[in-house]
């Protein structure tokens, strides 16, 4: 089971170094434990969020899952034995009363025993940049166990911070902030003195703490507003992503305190900012081919004329196994958040099967060193064909706007946007 864990381990983070190959960690030292612990992280992608904190850890991490996940001989079977205890919901139980005792009696032996147990204290995955309510079950579970050691377990809850720039997208941003730990030991005195005020104030704690690692939004309407300013920021204003994260935090309290003190014109300027990305989408165009103008002409056509070969390529060779995981999510239609996970399971079986056969038909026409050349050259080549597209779109939008007075149009929108912006960034008055 050791190897199987960490043969499955390195599956998982090739897979992430595919899918999200922008991602940032911060802190990442702090992962660097071993020790009885509870790793915690907000839940907006369902299966993935888990594996994000769980790769990144020395230890044999075991999760705390919804009794859901094991219905079903086989799904019983394969979660049980791959480190998962159930945990009941009220979804989960078809209206009786939820006993998760047995899950509680699991947990506490298991970090007893010096194991690290993820759990995800929202109690459900929805996607969107915040942080939810968290329910207590974490924290009794972590004074439970160190209460059962006499507070001499040496138990810490690790939290850690999951902000998806686009959770469902192939290649989008992801920044994983690794807090620091929160030790139960500093909850005796509370404990002992009312066990129920201890757990709620160890989750209020780990609450706070969860939104101080995450760009934490109110709702939809000021998600979008940030994420849309965000856009601009990198755009005109490219920093590292630690900074960049920073940035949007502090930005998003400033927004905060406009909107208390100015309501009127902080709703004006939501309102110029929707104008202006509305604008952009009507005219199928974005915010990064006016800010940031290509390379010289000629140099692009070079690039174009030289690298197409190498786009047709990759391109050819990775249709199939990238379009049917694609295809697989939008014909299922499951809610957004299951959107990645279904598209990198699916990938796990679509690329080894078609990769497979494609060596074995080039081995087949010529001999095994040029079917192990073509072989390694396939994710290489789809992997650059896919960045190609991209670029080659931000391209020809930036030239189809060039000369174009809608472009102007745009500028005169952006100009007062870009200000105001930078001055809430460096606190003068808006």
């Amino acid at each position: 089971m050791y190897f199987i864990y960490h043969f499955l381990k390195l599956v998982t983070r090739i897979s992430f170094w595919v899918y999200y190959p922008r991602t940032t960690v911060i802190n990442r030292q702090n992962f660097r434990f071993r020790r009885p612990t509870i790793l915690v992280s907000n839940h907006p992608n369902t299966l993935l969020d888990p594996l994000h904190a769980a790769v990144r850890v020395p230890m044999i991490v075991h999760f705390l899952a919804n009794s859901s996940l094991f219905s079903g001989p086989f799904l019983k079977w394969f979660f049980s034995t791959f480190f998962c205890i159930p945990v009941e919901r009220p979804t989960d139980v078809s209206g009786r009363q939820v006993n998760n005792e047995k899950a509680f009696r699991q947990s506490s032996a298991f970090l007893a025993g010096g194991g690290c147990l993820y759990i995800a204290p929202e109690g459900y995955s929805i996607k969107g940049r915040r942080v939810r309510p968290l329910k207590t079950g974490a924290a009794r579970i972590a004074l439970t166990a160190e209460n059962q050691e006499g507070f001499e377990l040496g138990l810490s809850i690790m939290p850690v911070g999951l902000t998806y720039e686009a959770s469902n997208y192939f290649h989008s941003r992801l920044t994983i902030y690794a807090g620091e730990p929160i030790w139960i030991k500093d909850y005796e005195a509370l404990y002992r003195e009312d066990p129920f005020q201890a757990a709620r104030q160890l989750t209020d704690d780990l609450e706070e703490t969860l939104r101080s690692l995450v760009i934490h939004t109110r709702d939809e309407e000021e998600n979008r507003l940030a994420a849309r300013l965000e856009t601009l920021l990198r755009n005109s204003w490219p920093v590292t992503e630690p900074v960049h994260f920073a940035r949007i935090q502090q930005l998003i309290a400033q927004l905060h305190a406009w909107q208390e003190q100015s309501p009127e014109e902080y709703q004006q300027f939501t309102e110029e900012v929707e104008q202006y990305f509305s604008n952009l989408d009507s005219l199928r165009s974005e915010d990064r081919a006016l800010a940031r103008p290509p390379r010289p002409l000629w140099l692009h056509f070079a690039g174009l004329t030289f690298l197409y070969p190498l786009f047709l390529h990759g391109l050819a060779h990775n249709f199939l196994p990238a379009f049917i995981p694609v295809g697989l999510a939008r014909r299922l239609k499951l809610d957004v958040e299951y959107n990645s996970t279904l598209k990198i399971m699916a990938g796990l079986i679509t690329f080894p099967l078609f990769y497979f056969l494609q060596y074995k038909l080039i081995y087949w026409l010529y001999d095994w060193r040029t079917a192990l050349i073509y072989l390694l050259t396939l994710l290489p080549a789809g992997l650059f064909s896919w960045a190609f597209f991209q670029h080659q779109k931000r391209i020809f939008r930036y030239f189809r706007f060039r000369r174009s007075p809608e472009r102007e149009k745009l500028m005169a929108l952006r100009r007062p946007i870009w200000e105001k912006t930078g001055n809430l960034l460096s606190k003068k008055p808006i």
